[in-house]
């Protein structure tokens, strides 16, 4: 698989599981303390935990670019 096509793979998945971790935050603290919020609250680990994962891999994927704008123009 080229490098190009895990980008995009990998940040489109770091923008779902953002979208779902802030989703789920908010309706586990609207139903705080019903039997949906301990089905949510799960829910909630799990994306946090595929939002780390992709970060991580985020990163690794474009360390070139990102120490480029952080330390110049270095290779």
């Amino acid at each position: 698989m080229k490098t190009q096509t895990k980008r995009r793979i990998v940040s489109l998945t770091l923008l779902a599981s953002f979208v779902m971790l802030f989703a789920s935050a908010v309706i586990v603290h609207a139903t705080h303390g019903t039997t949906a919020s301990h089905t949510w609250l799960h829910l909630h680990g799990l994306f946090g935990v595929i939002f780390t994962l992709a970060s991580i891999y985020h990163i690794a994927y474009n360390w070139r670019t990102l120490k480029s704008h952080l330390f110049g123009n270095s290779k």
